[in-house]
């Protein structure tokens, strides 16, 4: 099992970072490389870049991966229930008991 995740997450992985545009990339590199020589020098800043640089590439993968699962949640609910409709009716239940403002006691 083990084994199959860790396929999975580095295919997964692969997909995203492909996925993004070379322009993106140059931006953050641009903004992090300029902070970490900034705070720790010049070599040590190399350093910590690349021990906090797999953080960065975990969260472009995380937030694509959050997108496509997103995008398949709603193709699968159009799926389920079709379009929405094209106005709400105004009541949808008449027997519901009237909504108190008053905070429970």
């Amino acid at each position: 099992m083990a084994e199959v995740a860790e396929r999975t997450g580095q295919h997964w992985g692969r997909q995203v970072v492909a996925k993004v545009p070379i322009e993106t990339l140059r931006q953050i590199n641009k903004i992090l490389g300029k902070n970490f020589v900034t705070k720790y020098g010049t070599k040590q800043g190399i350093i910590v870049l690349g021990r906090v640089a797999p953080f960065g590439i975990g969260a472009v993968i995380g937030g694509g991966a959050n997108a496509a699962i997103a995008t398949f949640t709603v193709r699968a609910a159009r799926r389920a229930f079709g379009p929405p409709p094209a106005s709400w009716p105004e009541t949808v239940c008449d027997d519901a008991p009237p909504v108190s403002e008053d905070p429970p006691v």
